[in-house]
């Protein structure tokens, strides 16, 4: 069985551990410790003053993290590691492995690539998959520790840039994953979980930058109600990141008549990092929206990121027939009740008008 310690983290190392597997927004400019010795990893006790594990813990306790080395100028307050660098240029720096437990826990420290998912989130490559960009950027010292508990690992490594980079930001995480074996509903198989915290890896290459949002696949479904001013509409789009550096943005939705009459603005969250080439397929409801015919749907969005000035406002539009059902139910059963009495009103003056009489000359004749 394995339980989280109960453990009292100094500032420096509770940063490093909210690192693992929780975005972080935004990237400081950082420079490699000056203090980092590039020589093989070196191993040390954590300070007494920032973990504590409970001694009288009886069983295995399994916790770590890792997180960007410290140096005598920068006491672990790095959130990630981050690097503007120029086309087949290397830079080196080290990370720190902190083994948080009460158990020897040998790891597997490794650099991967970076993407977004579906709805846009930050996502890393599963443990078995090759990485094809800044994931390969990076050599470490070494790839295997073995850390005791209670102790810490600085492991040194480098990053070079090849010289037919592209201009802009390469995204990854350098990682330290542990595998343990886990429970299957079958007592006969055995389940591998391969356990991974780390710290996020941003390389921008010097070069040309290129900001641009771009909005696609809009789709604009109306929901009819009885009411026929508190409809609702769907809106479906797709946010696609087209520029070479990392955005982010608030889209906001409006919908409305012709015109935008009676017009109804959703801001919706806002969308923290979406990586070059990336995209986020995004749906909101709009309640309260009124049935005029035709309604208006816009989607627009602003790039924002690091070290963007101004970027221009991208936007799209589309239209959907939203007639007003109730109210023209309304209005036909109106005139319906309308021609029903005119009709009425017609009969009626047909059955009070007198019988007509014949000519007197046909009188007469009669009479004979």
């Amino acid at each position: 069985m394995i339980r989280r310690p109960r453990l009292r983290l100094a500032p420096a190392l509770f940063t490093a551990a909210l690192i693992a597997l929780v975005p972080v927004d935004g990237a400081s400019a950082s420079t490699p410790p000056s203090s980092i010795d590039p020589a093989a990893p070196v191993t040390t006790p954590i300070d007494a003053n920032a973990v504590v594990i409970d001694p009288t813990q009886a069983e295995a306790v399994e916790s770590w993290t890792l997180a960007p080395a410290s140096s005598a100028e920068e006491v672990g307050n790095r959130p990630n590691l981050s690097y503007t660098i120029a086309p087949g240029d290397t830079v080196s720096d080290a990370v720190t492995v902190y083994n948080l437990g009460n158990t020897p826990l040998v790891f597997r420290v490794y650099a991967t690539d970076a993407f977004n998912n579906d709805d846009g989130t930050f996502a890393l490559l599963a443990g078995d998959k090759e990485p094809v960009d800044v994931g390969t950027w990076l050599n470490l010292d070494q790839e295997a520790i073995s850390v005791p508990p209670g102790m810490q690992t600085t492991i040194p490594f480098s990053i070079t840039v090849p010289r037919d980079a592209a201009p802009g930001d390469h995204v990854g995480a350098v990682l330290a994953s542990s595998a343990t074996l886990g429970n299957t509903q079958d007592p006969g198989t055995a389940l591998t979980v391969d356990r991974r915290t780390g710290t996020r890896l941003f390389v921008r290459v010097a070069g040309d930058l290129r900001t641009e949002f771009g909005i696609t696949n809009l789709e604009s479904d109306y929901h009819h109600s009885l009411n026929s001013f508190g409809g609702s509409t769907t809106v479906r789009f797709r946010v696609e990141n087209r520029g070479n550096v990392r955005l982010s943005g608030v889209p906001l939705v409006e919908v409305g008549g012709p015109l935008g009459a009676l017009s109804k603005t959703i801001k919706m969250p806002k969308i923290s990092e979406l990586l070059p080439g990336e995209h986020a397929d995004l749906t909101v409801e709009v309640a309260d929206v009124p049935a005029l015919f035709v309604n208006s749907t816009k989607v627009s969005i602003k790039p924002e990121g690091e070290g963007i000035d101004s970027a221009p406002t991208s936007t799209a539009s589309t239209t959907q027939f939203a007639p007003p059902v109730t109210l023209l139910l309304l209005a036909l059963v109106l005139l319906l009740v309308l021609l029903a009495l005119r009709a009425r009103r017609r009969r009626a003056a047909g059955t009070s008008r007198p019988t007509p009489q014949p000519p007197a000359a046909s009188r007469e004749l009669q009479h004979q």
